[in-house]
């Protein structure tokens, strides 16, 4: 008897196990996909201020797919944490918040939405650009105190963000960090022009 010759047993039980992980790798991804998008296509309808009920059903549909992959994935870290899970669940956090901050209803934790602390801060890092881009709607329809909220709104959220020091292997933090600054001085920049373009609308 030699140490190989249970050889072939080994290499069978090892191919079944991968081409498990690849199937549900490859079931993940597609879930995945139809994540972002949906989570995308909620950020357009928030902006755009579409009904209230096709809101809801689209955040079923994507409470719905989060649960899926959660599922699919429960005893095979290696997959979820191999990027692109984390990646579309990031879209789905900054949807869900947006939605929030939206209807002044207050943030869901972490756990509520079933994603980790580092996946929700970096979904709430993005946060910041959607703030942007709602105050830039209310500047050019001349809102320049709702603009002034929600440039507030940034002011907040980027000083909380600041807060985070942490490597980049616990938590790729930074980069969103700056870009959150970035995007801060320029939307005070352009509020403080509109502002002087409407000095009766403050």
């Amino acid at each position: 008897m030699t140490v190989f010759d249970n050889l072939d047993k080994v290499v069978d039980e090892v191919e079944r196990d991968l081409e498990e992980k690849d199937e549900l790798r490859e079931i993940a991804m597609k879930t995945c996909r139809q994540i972002v998008r949906l989570s995308s296509d909620l950020i357009y309808s928030l902006h755009q201020h579409r009904s209230e009920k096709s809101i809801v059903e689209g955040f079923r549909e994507l409470k719905s797919k989060v649960t899926e992959v959660n599922t699919l994935l429960r005893e095979h870290h290696e997959v979820y944490y191999s990027g692109f899970v984390e990646e579309a669940m990031q879209e789905y956090v900054e949807a869900t918040l947006l939605r929030a901050a939206i209807s002044g209803e207050a943030m869901p934790m972490p756990q509520q939405l079933r994603v980790n602390a580092s996946t929700y801060v970096l979904g709430l890092a993005d946060l910041i650009g959607e703030f942007r881009r709602t105050a830039l709607d209310d500047m050019i329809t001349g809102k320049v105190k709702e603009a002034s909220k929600w440039v507030g709104e940034m002011e907040r959220l980027y000083i909380a963000l600041s807060k985070l020091h942490f490597p980049s292997k616990v938590v790729e933090i930074r980069r969103k960090q700056d870009v959150a600054r970035s995007l801060l001085d320029r939307t005070r920049g352009e509020l403080a022009v509109t502002m002087a373009s409407h000095p009766t609308k403050r």
